[in-house]
């Protein structure tokens, strides 16, 4: 269980922050016809919040099952 959630903790924090330097970043900002200040300020929000809230139940996970 210890290695699962490691990798789980890992893709949490990859996936924190995704920015300009990221071709997710473009990915999302393209399709969805962001201008690029527009999109630093929302998609990087964002992956934040998904990068906490991940990482948090992550560690509730942890709590639980070790």
């Amino acid at each position: 269980m210890g290695r699962v959630l490691t990798v789980m903790a890992v893709g949490a924090g990859a996936m924190t922050v995704s920015h300009a330097n990221d071709s997710y970043f473009w990915v999302v900002s393209q399709f969805s016809k962001m201008d690029v200040a527009t999109a630093y300020r929302s998609h990087t929000a964002a992956t934040l919040f998904m990068g906490l809230v991940t990482i948090s139940a992550v560690w509730l996970v942890s709590m639980v099952a070790l």
